[in-house]
């Protein structure tokens, strides 16, 4: 299958109307898109691999040094890629402040459940924490 920039250059190249300035419009619309493409795809990589941490942390309900920095190397990776897409155009602002919270949210997710946070009641979060309080003291009476 023909790159999408190639049948928009056949289609344009077909249309003697379309000057040379139009197809020349075409792939450069086709490399940003690309590159747009390229960006996006990497910030949902960066962000599934916080989430996938954290739901381990919160399965497993450990977490050592090792996986304490991995995971702020992880999270730091997420917020460059998602502060570079917003200066070059690509995520919309509001957008890109959606993502880092939920970045942001998972990550907190990890440090409660690992027992290495623990938020005031007016803090976000709170909530999660409260849950996981509950899970562990119902666990120990079992776990004897």
């Amino acid at each position: 299958m023909p790159r999408r920039a190639a049948v928009q250059v056949m289609a344009a190249e077909q249309n003697k109307k379309r000057t040379d300035s139009a197809v020349k419009r075409a792939e450069l619309a086709e490399d940003r898109r690309m590159r747009n493409k390229s960006r996006k795809s990497a910030i949902a990589t960066y962000m599934k691999k916080v989430v996938k941490m954290a739901e381990s942390v919160t399965k497993s309900q450990a977490l050592d040094e090792q996986q304490v920095s991995q995971l702020e190397s992880y999270v730091s990776d997420a917020y460059g890629a998602i502060d570079k897409a917003v200066s070059k155009g690509t995520l919309h602002a509001n957008t890109a402040d959606r993502r880092k919270a939920r970045v942001a949210k998972y990550k907190r997710q990890a440090l409660i459940a690992a027992g290495l946070y623990a938020p005031q009641p007016e803090q976000p979060g709170y909530y999660f924490y409260t849950r996981m309080q509950a899970r562990k003291a119902a666990a120990a009476p079992a776990a004897n």
